[in-house]
């Protein structure tokens, strides 16, 4: 404390009267500071936040804010949060002190009344708000700490005079305050006493029996503390007579260790108050109940421990323990989720410790969810097996599809496919009932089996293979390399099939039949490698080889197995010759030719042999007829025969044959003969066979005749025929018979010398072959064992290195949980506290207004001339910005299809004139053609005047109206559809079912849509949260798709334009950050260039790159320049979170509240992640990496982002992506790991944004919407949809009726049941398809299907239509409050009861009627679409004394409908009509906004079809200079055109060798390089220009072919790859083989 006396003094000086006086103030002010001080602390301890200091914390209570917060802290139910007026003193900070911070104070000494405090503490309002007398406040403040101390509701307040110091000026500054008040300070030191006489008779009570039980147990007797225990005054309830020795232990500890904590605050001999030692009521309770609490859990742990089911639901039932949701018939569900939450636990803690109550109840909740799941399945699963014993297959489809089956998802169009399919098993079954296990299994494969054949319908390859190759399909015998097989085959199956699905066992055949196709192709060249082997052996292995099954040969005789042998030898040879290639090895198309020309040769010899034989034979008969006619035969081949000497021949021959029978006969009955290539032929005279093995014990007949020795007598009788006739012959013939002679002997030589040449041949080239089998099989065999001995070392380190990344992250996540636990839970009661307030924003709680008040304002709910202007205005610029949008839409479309035939002209694709053609439709004229369609007269279709239109229109009017307000059935059908068609269904029907959001009613009704679809995907399809990343959901992305192309298009332009502009400003600027794409690079660049392979390898790895100084200063510099850009767009990001589209910020909030309530396990950090992947992967994500695809840049027409930008604008977004999701670069170079600490920093960054884009307010507060908004609003909503799409509508409708509305009596269902079907376009445009007056080509009936009507929506089951129905409550409340406002405005009264009563003069009765003509007045200038109902409009035409009657009787049924509550249902009617009265007020606010806000949107629009002008005006002159071009060329070309034709160019054939030489072919998988002669590639063009197909045979079997593009080769090489895969197998360098194509079909 500072000096209190102005100046030191000697001990012996008297101080005046005056010092004296001064000093007894100046000591008032500082003891007065010193309970400020002591007030602060002990509200800052009860608070939790900071306060003013002592000096100015009067001035901070003065607004009741913090007086308030304290009332809530004791009182919640009495001071809520939301009745505190400016809770966080904004308004205070402001414009300083207004009246309303009265209720304030008042609320916190309601509070203090409540809680019990006697009323001589409690100060006046003056006193604190107009600072009249602040010490009785700090006085009541002082009491109230020691009440609720006492009471042991709050901590005790501490003395802290002489304790604390406080400067002569603010001792000074605090003197002249109390002289200001001029009161007495209130005696703090005599609070007690005066509380303790203040205190009732029962609380006297209470006070003395809880100091009777205080000193029982400081005597230790438990008998004596039951006794004081049981006392009714100490009120203490939960008594239990068996634990009583407990208790006292219990209460026993607690009071020492209070009594401990009391003696170390106040360690001096300060006056204490008794409770600072003594037990209160309170805490004697909270003991007692923490020992009942205790015992019941160890009850609990024992009927656990013994498994008893009624015991533990008895223990469970404990009151104490308090548990929710008990049922008698979950036992078996309890006892077994129960012991098994006891188990993990105890392995948890690592010992048996019962479970605790929040443990309990949680298990019981679990238990009861498991037990109703069961029954739920067990009820689903028996409507299945009733569905499939109905024969119905769309019954048994909805059976499948309800979730509580727990089936995995099924698919509608294979309705009949699950219906047969699951009918057969059910029949196979004993039971004659399937259960959920057989139904999952089998549904499961039956799904998968219905994604493969929509997959064969569509045609898409990719889904095919996904879907064929999963578990789920459950076929076996899958092979990946032949999955284009399997595509083709299964196609051909399908086309078969027709309409009807493909089965398993059907899918499974043809798999089978693919892959035996496969295996025969395999074998076949496995046996042609065999055959070639055994070539080098013996015949009979050759034989075994020719005769194996998968060879495919054809005509193998097996006696001939010695000529094959030698025949195909002779061809391996002859190859090898021509290929010089000494191991040429024979193909499949050799080795059959060999085996034919072995069968003919065969052939040959055996008839030569039985034609010697004959001739034999007929010479030993003598006759020389017969001889001749035999040595004719052409069998025998015999020259030189000469008619005239058949008896010489005969001659000759019987002399050669008595000369070979002079030796003797030796009967032998074999003979050999000699064929044409010096081979020997033997053949058995007996059984006249022969073969070309060698007999055993061969001896040649000698009496048989030979070929040469026939031909030898044949030409000396033919010489010496000849020399008779020599005289007769013409030198000619001599000259010829000389050159014969000299060709033979020529001929002899030459065969001689080949005879050698092949005898030599076999045995070099068997060698050879030798050697090299053994030095591949020697290399074979090493690599195989040293893969077989390391495999399990490998797979260990491996899940080593897995497993111990795993715990890692998993000991990471762990820690930072909790390290933030705190935060966690202040999060956690934030948001809490948010979602209440907003719950609370959406009631009335208002105080109720007078009647005068509400009378002076209902003039505000008519409808004025402003009004009526201003909507009128409003419905034309709505229909003005649908127009344009839809207009622009067909515009962009035409422009990006002009974008592809431009490109396809540069790759050869189309030709100019379809480009020219195309380019007149982006005419002036039709770019309005639309518009002018919608301004047709309405003469004819839907509009037409007639009743069936008529009825027509209505019913469609009020179709879209049901599905507008009830989105449920339109989410239900989004979910319905495949994705195929979803995306443009919503563009096309939803989007304009709802006016593109044009409006606040239109945008909350689309974000219904978007949530309420979100609800039931994720309750139907989500089975975990990480689905929602992974699945990709229909509803997320479209709703994606509407806020970022319609909603939220100007929001990326804003948020993310200025940042990407600044990243792109430098051209110059480079970020690459992988080195070895630098590297392929220059290698892609050289050899794109030259025409030739580059020396430098393809494949090298990062850290060769990274060798290079100069790779790693360019890396350094490109991260950090990365850093700078990505902080450059996340700040962009962050700070512009209100730019952020609402929409999209609901949609995050309400799936990561959905999520939370479905996976309540779910941890925040995963919830936030999956909230990331919305609002920045999905939605932002797209827009960084092209902002020129979503308009974020303007581009002038004919330029855009260059490839160094888009790579550059990659990069930020990888660096996003993983900040976001706090993705480190693990198996990446150390340039990208040193990033993960960048990523770590940057994560924060994005958390707190996902954070505050949820803090968003309900859309019935943001648009504000409630449940009557719809009844009140002035102007009828309407819709502008084409009649392609309101047809679609009704056919999808129709289509998937059953699954919408299973009800008889649902509205929907009683809706299309007054449609009827489907109407024809020329049943609803009204035009008669056979008159030949009227337009009716396709292209006219094209047109009207583009022909948009507008719908002015209205709801069939009106609720003023018809009285004998059961009364709408709204309706009568609508209308009600209208006559209401009717009759108080023209008669006066207090009350509404006052007016009802009293009797209308004749003056009130002329008043009235005429503001009901002036209203009528007004309505007939109110446009149609604007004009009220007509039951409204009828209530009018009423007399003031009617309408009072008929007020009475509404409000009456309004009681009985429970709409209104007596005996206040006058007071409640009239705070509904007050709350019109502010909507109506905001309305006119929101509609003022929304008129700029369309003709800035308008003015945009009209911005957006000038660029689009200009983009066709750049194409018209790029086509006109394309067409000077074609016309400069036409001359030229002309000749050259005439005299190719149409000549097609020819195939290209290459071995791979030739392939590998021109660096085109770079290596084929499991083949080496010596069987690259072997496989041969034709390169055939197709019928479309610029594709190929290339086929590949191996050893002269066809293989595979495959489909080659080269717009395809031409994306890859931009896309910087240098080498890609061919036939799974084949790798093929990108660059070589597109110049390759160049040169030889483009001639480039």
């Amino acid at each position: 404390m500072g000096d209190l006396g102005g100046q030191t003094r000697s001990g012996y000086e008297r101080l005046t009267a005056d010092e004296m006086d001064e000093q007894r103030v100046q000591t008032e002010a500082y003891q007065y500071l010193c309970r400020l001080e002591e007030a602060k602390r002990w509200m800052e301890a009860c608070l939790h936040e900071e306060l003013p200091a002592p000096t100015e914390l009067e001035e901070g209570l003065r607004n009741g804010v913090l007086l308030a917060k304290l009332g809530h802290c004791f009182s919640p139910n009495t001071v809520p949060l939301r009745k505190i007026y400016d809770v966080d003193q904004q308004r205070y900070q402001a414009q300083g002190l207004q009246f309303r911070h009265t209720d304030n104070i008042n609320h916190w000494r309601n509070a203090m009344g409540e809680v019990g405090l006697p009323t001589i503490f409690h100060p006046e309002t003056t006193d604190i708000y107009d600072k009249k007398n602040m010490p009785r406040a700090v006085y009541c403040i002082h009491a109230f700490s020691l009440y609720l101390f006492r009471l042991g509701l709050a901590p005790q307040i501490h003395d802290l005079y002489g304790k604390v110091k406080f400067t002569d000026e603010e001792i000074n500054n605090m003197k002249l305050e109390l002289d200001r008040y001029g009161i007495q300070m209130p005696a703090f030191g005599k609070i007690g006493g005066i509380l303790a006489n203040e205190l009732s008779v029962d609380e006297a009570a209470v006070h003395a029996a809880v100091i009777a039980i205080n000193e029982a147990v400081e005597r230790g007797d438990a008998t004596w503390t039951g006794q004081t225990l049981r006392n009714p005054s100490a009120m203490l309830a939960d008594l239990q007579e068996d634990l009583m020795a407990v208790y006292q232990e219990m209460l026993y500890q607690a009071r020492q260790h209070k009594a401990a904590l009391a003696s170390t605050r106040s360690p001096g001999g300060a006056e204490k108050d008794i409770y600072e030692e003594y037990l209160t009521q309170k805490e004697i309770q909270d003991n007692i109940d923490k020992v009942n609490v205790r015992a019941a859990i160890e009850q609990v742990d024992e009927a656990l421990e013994c498994g008893e089911e009624l015991v533990l639901f008895s223990a469970l039932q404990l009151p104490c323990l308090a548990l929710r949701g008990l049922h008698i018939n979950n036992g078996p569900w309890y006892v077994e989720q129960l012991a098994a939450d006891r188990q993990q636990k105890a392995l948890e803690l690592g010992c048996v410790d019962p479970l605790e109550p929040e443990e309990l109840q949680e298990g019981v909740a679990t238990a009861n969810q498991e037990a109703q799941r069961s029954r739920n399945m067990q009820s689903a699963v028996q409507c299945v097996n009733q569905a499939l014993r109905s024969g119905e297959p769309r019954q048994t489809l909805r059976a499948l599809m309800n979730p509580d089956s727990l089936l995995p998802d099924v698919y509608p169009f294979a309705s009949s496919l699950y219906h047969n399919q699951l009918l057969q098993l059910q029949q196979h079954n004993t039971q004659g009932e399937l259960q959920q296990e057989e139904l999952y299994v089998a549904v499961e494969m039956l799904s998968a089996v219905a994604l493969v054949n929509q997959a064969l319908e569509f045609k898409d390859f990719g889904a095919f293979c996904s879907t064929l190759v999963s578990p789920s399909a459950g076929l076996a015998q899958i092979d990946d390399a032949l999955l284009q097989r399997y595509f083709e085959e299964l196609c051909d199956l399908k086309r078969q099939a027709g309409r009807d699905l493909l089965t398993w066992n059907q899918l499974q055949a043809g798999v089978t039949t693919v892959n035996t196709s496969a295996q025969e192709e395999h074998d076949q060249i496995l046996t042609i490698g065999l055959i070639n082997q055994a070539l080098s052996r013996d015949p009979t292995h050759t034989l075994a080889a020719l005769l194996l099954p998968s060879s495919g040969l054809e005509e193998v005789v097996p006696a001939n197995a010695r000529r094959y042998h030698d025949i195909l030898n002779l061809f391996r040879k002859q190859k090898a010759e021509v290929s010089c290639d000494p191991g040429a090895e024979l193909w499949l198309a050799d080795i059959q030719e060999g085996v034919r020309r072995a069968n003919r040769q065969t052939q040959k010899a055996l008839k030569r042999a039985l034609g010697l034989a004959a001739v034999t034979q007929a010479v030993k008969e003598g006759r020389a007829d017969q001889t001749l006619r035999v040595l004719r035969l052409p069998e025998v081949g015999l020259q030189g025969l000469v008619t005239e000497c058949s008896t010489a021949y005969q001659d000759e021959l019987s002399a050669l044959l008595r000369a070979k029978a002079q030796p003797g006969d030796n009967r032998s009955p074999w003979v050999r003969t000699k064929t044409d290539d010096g081979s020997w032929y033997y053949f058995h005279l007996s059984r006249l066979e022969g073969n070309w093995e060698r007999p055993q014990a061969f001896v040649h007949n000698n009496l048989f005749l030979d070929q040469q020795e026939i031909q030898e007598v044949l030409s000396s009788v033919a010489g010496a025929h000849n020399r008779e006739g020599q005289w007769r012959a013409s030198e000619g013939l001599l000259v010829l018979l000389q050159a014969r002679g000299r060709g033979f002997i020529l001929r002899q030589s030459l065969r001689t010398r080949l005879t050698f040449l092949h005898r030599q041949t076999p045995a070099v080239l068997t060698i050879q072959s030798h050697w090299r089998r053994f030095v591949q099989q020697r290399a074979y065999r090493r690599r195989l064992q040293y893969l077989y001995q390391n495999w399990r070392a490998v797979v260990q380190i491996q899940a080593s290195v897995k497993m111990w990344l795993a715990q890692r992250k998993y000991q990471a996540r762990l820690r930072f949980f909790r390290h933030n636990v705190g935060a966690i839970i202040k999060i956690q009661a934030f948001f809490r506290a948010s979602r209440t307030r907003e719950e609370y924003r959406m009631l009335v709680h208002s105080s109720t207004p007078p009647l005068w008040v509400v009378r002076k304002f209902s003039e505000l709910l008519e409808l004025g001339d402003d009004d009526i202007r201003q909507e009128g205005e409003l419905l034309r610029l709505r229909e003005d910005v649908v127009r344009t949008i839809r207009s622009n839409r067909q515009l962009e479309a035409d422009l990006d299809l002009m974008d592809l035939k431009i490109g396809l002209l540069v790759r050869n694709r189309v030709t100019l004139q379809e480009v020219v053609s195309h380019c007149k439709k982006l005419t002036r004229k039709n770019r309005h053609h639309l518009c002018d369609m919608m301004a047709l007269e309405r003469s004819k279709g839907l509009k037409v005047l007639s009743k069936e239109r008529r009825e027509r229109l209505e019913a469609y009017q009020h179709l879209f109206y049901l599905l507008q307000t009830q989105p449920l059935y339109l989410g239900q059908l989004i979910f319905l559809m495949p994705q195929s068609r979803t995306t443009g269904f919503m563009e096309t029907v939803v989007f304009s079912l709802f006016n593109y959001g044009s409006d606040s009613r239109d945008a909350f009704l689309l974000l219904q849509l978007f949530t309420a679809a979100l609800r039931y995907e994720i309750s139907l399809k989500v089975e975990q949260p990480g689905d929602i990343v992974t699945g990709n959901p229909t509803v997320i992305k479209m709703l994606v798709s509407f806020y970022r192309h319609a909603r939220g298009h100007n929001a990326l332009r804003e948020i993310l334009g200025p940042a990407i502009r600044d990243v792109l400003h430098d051209p110059t600027l480079s970020i690459r950050t992988d080195p070895v794409e630098v590297y392929k690079t220059w290698i892609n660049q050289t050899e794109t260039q030259t025409g030739t392979k580059s020396s430098l390898p393809y494949e090298v790895s990062a850290e060769q790159a990274l060798s290079h100084p100069e790779v790693q200063r360019r890396l350094d510099i490109a991260i950090i320049n990365l850093k700078n850009l990505t902080d450059r767009v996340l700040n962009a990001i962050t700070t512009n979170l209100h730019k952020l589209p609402y929409g999209m910020r609901y949609t995050a909030k309400v799936l990561r509240d959905t999520l939370h309530a479905k996976f309540p396990e779910a941890s925040e950090d995963e919830l936030y992640k999956i909230v990331g992947n919305l609002l920045y992967y999905r939605y932002m994500n797209p827009a960084v990496v092209a902002p020129d695809g979503f308009d974020v840049m303007e581009f002038s027409a004919g330029s855009g982002l260059l490839p160094e930008q888009r790579r550059i604008l990659g990069s930020i977004a990888r660096m996003l992506q993983h900040a976001a999701a706090r993705k480190h670069f693990h198996g990446d170079g150390p340039h990208l790991r040193a990033l993960n600490d960048y990523i770590s920093h940057t994560h924060t960054k994005f958390r707190k944004f996902l954070r505050a884009a949820c803090d968003v307010p309900e859309p019935e507060e943001r648009f504000n919407i409630d449940e009557y908004s719809e009844q009140v609003v002035l102007n009828k909503p309407v819709i502008y949809i084409s009649i392609s799409e309101l047809l679609n509508t009704h056919q999808l409708l129709l289509q998937h009726q059953d699954s919408l509305c299973s009800s008889p009596s649902d509205p929907l269902r009683l809706l299309l049941r007054d449609l009827g079907k489907v109407p024809s376009l020329q049943e609803l445009v009204g035009e008669p398809a056979g008159n030949p007056a009227e337009p009716s080509s396709e292209s006219s009936w094209a047109q009207y299907s583009k022909m948009e009507v507008s719908l002015t929506l209205t709801s069939k089951f009106d609720i003023f239509q018809d009285s004998d129905e059961r009364p709408d409550a709204r309706g009568i409340l609508l209308s009600t409050k209208q006559l209401i406002i009717d009759v108080i405005r023209t008669q006066p009264g207090d009350s509404l009861s006052e007016v009802l009563k009293a009797s209308s003069s004749h003056d009130q009765e002329v008043q009235h009627g005429w503001m009901m003509n002036r209203r009528v007045q007004r309505d007939a200038r109110t446009p149609d679409k604007m004009k009220r109902n007509q039951s409204l409009v009828a209530d009018g035409n009423l007399s003031l004394e009617e309408k009072k009657r008929k007020i009475v009787r509404s409000l009456r049924r309004l009681e009985t409908l429970g709409v209104l509550k007596p005996p206040n249902s006058e007071t409640q009617i009239l705070q509904m009509i007050a709350k019109d009265i502010r909507h109506r007020r905001l309305y006119r606010q929101r509609r003022g906004a929304e008129l700029v806000k369309l003709r800035q949107t308008l003015s945009s629009l009209h911005d957006k079809s000038s660029f689009h002008s200009q983009q066709v005006d750049y194409y018209s002159q790029y086509i006109t200079s394309c067409l000077d071009s074609l016309t400069a060329s036409k001359v030229t070309n002309k000749k050259m055109s005439e005299s190719k034709g149409k000549k097609r160019a020819p195939s290209l054939t290459y071995s791979a060798a030739r392939l590998q030489e021109k660096g085109v072919l770079l290596e084929i998988e499991d083949l080496p390089v010596t069987q690259f002669k072997n496989v041969i590639f034709d390169i055939v063009p197709g019928v479309e220009k610029g594709s190929f197909q290339v086929k590949a045979r191996f050893l002269g079997v066809d293989m595979e072919q495959f489909p080659l593009k080269y717009q395809d080769l031409l994306q890859l090489q931009y896309e910087g790859v240098a080498v890609m895969k061919m036939f799974d197998k084949a790798k093929v360098n990108v660059n070589l083989l597109i110049f390759l194509l160049n040169k030889k079909f483009f001639k480039k």
